[in-house]
């Protein structure tokens, strides 16, 4: 999978259980792709009634319909950037026989991600110039070969009904001496929920069939053997999170100094799982997203009219400059978020966020990312764990215009 790949058409699965989300996200990005890949098919398959018990069963359904080489399984909520990038992929899966699986995003054996995608609100990954071997993909958007999928189906397994099925085939694919990869295939997951109902069962199921790959990392955390956790491995990690708190609480203190604000003003959490609580307590109208850290110079990470909660979001790659011009012409009513700001940008941007209401805050995972509204204060109500705060610092009320917000986000899906 080496140089400039050949492109080849692809069959587009998706199972859903909610056609409005469907047609704004995936069917919308569908049609405004087709004009770059023309041969492109897509297969939506039903289960707003719940005739499918799990995925797998939906998605096999699906790919027997398919009359491409490779089928491509994603989810509804999914945007897609570049059809032009899934045919690059699937051309590379075809020509090189030692992979047997790819997607959009994965996590290696190091524990970084892999590959670049616009998880809600924050670009999350790392691009590659050649396709990176990983543990696991996640589900958002994976590929298989028509005939092996054909030949080996996506398990009905009703531990994986709907979580890990992906994370299971790779494992299978690896099991039989296969790569697993995740290639640059851009797309925005608009996801509005964190569904971990039965997800522990799913990775103790996965666990259960590949003992010899565990610990197997994934974008929902690691695949453990059940029978050899002890309570010094739980130590262990509850000392590692204590020090990514420490380190947190360090670089915050540096962007509270840049920004001219409190340490204990910036906050600790993760904005994609607060944006929607943040929104209602801002009374916000609508989100305008600046990602400042989006690379793959060649794709328009553009999109407008994404719909969270009943209102309106665009989503844009931004300059520094970008952000300014923004903040001085943005409407009030409208909240913005700008993400990926290194700590030049920061000390850029330090003057025009001291003239509005902000929000600071940064997780290792996600780096460092600012809310503006009038409002901002408000979320002051959502600041509620000691882990929000760096240092465990108290937060009180300052007379200036920087706030800081928070919550008590659980972890990130996937």
């Amino acid at each position: 999978m080496v140089g400039s790949p050949r492109r080849t058409p692809v069959s587009i699965v998706c199972v859903f259980n909610d056609p409005e989300v469907r047609v704004s996200c995936l069917d919308r990005s569908i049609r405004a792709g087709l004009d770059e890949a023309p041969d492109t098919e897509y297969i939506p398959v039903d289960n707003t009634s719940g005739q499918y018990a799990s995925a797998g069963a939906a998605l096999n359904a699906g790919a027997r319909r398919a009359r491409h080489g490779v089928v491509v399984l994603v989810h509804q909520d999914v945007y897609l950037h570049s059809l032009a990038a899934l045919e690059r992929a699937a051309g590379a899966l075809e020509d090189d026989p030692s992979t047997g699986l790819v997607g959009a995003v994965g996590v290696a054996a190091t524990g970084s991600v892999a590959g670049v995608v616009r998880d809600r609100v924050v670009i999350i990954g790392r691009q590659s110039s050649a396709p990176v071997p990983v543990d696991s993909l996640d589900e958002v958007l994976f590929m298989i070969e028509a005939d092996r999928l054909h030949r080996e189906p996506l398990s009905e397994d009703p531990d994986l009904a709907w979580h890990a099925y992906a994370v299971e085939y790779g494992a299978r694919v690896r099991r039989q001496g296969l790569r697993v990869v995740a290639a640059d295939i851009p797309l925005t997951h608009n996801s509005m929920t964190t569904n971990l109902d039965r997800l522990a069962e799913a990775h103790a199921r996965v666990a259960q069939l590949y003992p010899e790959l565990v610990p197997l990392r994934t974008t929902c955390g690691i695949v453990r053997d059940a029978h050899r956790r002890s309570r010094f491995a739980t130590l262990l990690r509850r000392r590692h999170g204590a020090a990514t708190w420490i380190r947190e609480s360090v670089t915050a203190t540096d962007l509270a100094r840049r920004v001219g604000s409190r340490t204990s003003d910036v906050l600790l959490a993760d904005i994609r799982l607060l944006i929607d609580d943040a929104l209602d307590a801002l009374g916000a109208s609508g989100l305008d997203i600046l990602n400042l850290d989006v690379p793959a110079p060649d794709v328009s990470w553009d999109v407008a009219e994404l719909r969270r909660r009943e209102r309106d979001v665009s989503a844009a790659r931004a300059t520094v400059d970008d952000v300014v011009a923004s903040l001085g012409e943005s409407r009030r009513e409208r909240a913005v978020l700008v993400t990926g700001p290194d700590r030049d940008a920061i000390a850029r941007l330090a003057p025009t966020l001291r003239a509005t209401e902000h929000v600071v805050g940064l997780t290792r995972d996600i780096g460092t990312w600012v809310l503006v509204h009038p409002e901002a204060a408000a979320l002051r109500a959502l600041c509620t764990s000691r882990r929000n705060a760096p240092f465990a610092l108290n937060r009180r009320p300052s007379g200036g215009a920087a706030r800081a917000a928070g919550g008590t986000p659980a972890e990130a899906p996937g």
